[in-house]
């Protein structure tokens, strides 16, 4: 059994207002970002989990999935690289690039599979 919605509610509610002190007490509205971003995704980690068997089946974190994930991040990575390295591409603009070109190639081979339901 998991962390309740209210649980998960409070503790959303809780990264706003720590975002809030620390926009008031930094007196800049980036650390506030930062820290709101932060917290969030630490309280959505921490919600999936606590829901462990149903975040892993929807995300197909099984030792399949896992590689797959490994080999998708590795291979925008090297083409990316490639690009800054060989045409001296700037470096957000490489990742980008490779993410929507290496992307591509991978949601193209992931709808010409046949399913297995």
């Amino acid at each position: 059994m998991g962390l309740s919605f209210t649980t998960v509610q409070r503790m959303f509610i809780g990264s706003f207002l720590a975002a809030l002190l620390a926009w008031y007490f930094q007196c800049t509205a980036m650390d506030a970002a930062w820290t709101f971003i932060g917290l969030s995704s630490l309280t959505g980690i921490v919600w999936g989990l606590s829901e462990k068997d149903i975040t892993f089946d929807a995300l197909g974190l099984n030792s399949q999935g896992v590689l797959v994930m490994f080999s998708f991040v590795a291979s925008i990575a090297i083409f990316a690289e490639i690009c800054i390295g060989v045409f001296d591409f700037p470096t957000i603009g490489s990742y980008g690039l490779s993410l929507c070109f290496i992307g591509t190639f991978w949601w193209t081979g992931a709808l010409i599979q046949p399913s297995n339901n």
